[in-house]
């Protein structure tokens, strides 16, 4: 059994087997050295988004915070780095999501969550 800490970082992946985290870390815009870059992760936060918007019907600021929670999280235990390359991330992250929320919102319903 891992330690606490170990528990804790990984709850930053929710628990995700290595099989599933290898494929979401699979990269189609630049790599594990880049500065910028959109991996399988930045896409499932799109689809997060999408799922907020039509699971939960909030407004796109209540998808913004629970996003912000979960990235905030991440931070704390250790999961995204504190150095630039995190910072840059979690822009890139959130800017799925909100795509993913306000994109679906719009084009897939009648609904825009203002």
């Amino acid at each position: 059994m891992g330690t606490n800490r170990d528990l804790l970082f990984l709850s930053g992946d929710l628990f995700l087997p290595k099989s599933v985290r290898s494929f979401l870390e699979i990269y189609h815009l630049g790599n594990d050295r880049s500065l910028v870059y959109i991996n399988n992760w930045s896409l499932l936060h799109g689809l997060s988004g999408v799922l907020v918007a039509w699971a939960l019907n909030t407004p796109y600021w209540v998808g913004f915070l629970i996003h912000s929670v979960w990235e905030l999280w991440q931070l704390l235990v250790r999961n995204t780095p504190w150095s630039l390359r995190g910072v840059i991330d979690i822009g890139v992250d959130t800017g799925f999501f909100m795509l993913g929320m306000v994109g679906f919102s719009r084009l897939l319903t009648d609904k825009t969550h203002e």
